[in-house]
């Protein structure tokens, strides 16, 4: 009886880490500019492309609650949001300005959602 319980243990221990979130990415250092805009990749996430024009990440959660994470964050550093384009099935655009700085927003499905960040 044991013995089955400890198999019963095991099995379902083994079944949830077959289960987990693992992008066919390669995880690279976070860099500025983007370091410092307080970006939601702390859970949940995987940094895979970060120089100074461009920041790439992918998220475990879905495209609607990534783009409202990286909306709040960016909004919280002082950017202002000049419009969103929800009108495609797999991207949400997003444009946003912080004086004359500009970034565009694109974010996709992707290992669930990808996140690209182009700074203009």
């Amino acid at each position: 009886m044991k013995t089955a319980i400890l198999m019963s243990i095991f099995a379902f221990a083994l079944g949830l880490t077959a289960c987990g979130w693992n992008p066919d990415v390669t995880a690279v250092p976070i860099s500025e500019p983007w370091a410092s805009m307080g970006l939601p990749v702390k859970e949940n996430a995987v940094v895979w492309g970060s120089t100074d024009k461009q920041f790439k990440a992918v998220h475990k959660e879905d495209r609607k609650a990534v783009t409202t994470k990286y909306v709040e964050a960016l909004k919280a550093k002082g950017w202002a949001m000049d419009s969103i384009d929800e009108t495609s099935a797999t991207n949400t655009f997003i444009d946003m300005s912080k004086g004359a700085e500009k970034l565009k927003l694109d974010i996709y499905i992707f290992n669930n959602t990808g996140v690209i960040i182009d700074k203009k």
